[in-house]
């Protein structure tokens, strides 16, 4: 999570229906072990119909503030 603002910011997120949970306890799992295989973490995601992607508008973000992607 990134925060472009000075001071701390909270987040809640809710997600319907219930199991989803597994998915962070399982990604928890492969985050113990050192870093993860991102072939794993995709096989993980697909079985919970999760797909990571890049919104138009993110190499934009990412220029205008400097940041660094963690997996570029």
């Amino acid at each position: 999570m990134w925060n472009a603002g000075k001071v701390p910011a909270r987040l809640i997120e809710i997600i319907s229906p219930a199991g989803f949970e597994h998915f962070f306890w399982g990604l928890a799992d492969h985050f113990e072990a050192g870093p993860p295989d991102p072939e794993v973490i995709a096989k993980m995601a697909a079985e919970y119909g999760l797909q990571f992607g890049e919104p138009p508008w993110l190499p934009d973000i990412i220029a205008r503030y400097g940041l660094t992607p963690p997996m570029g």
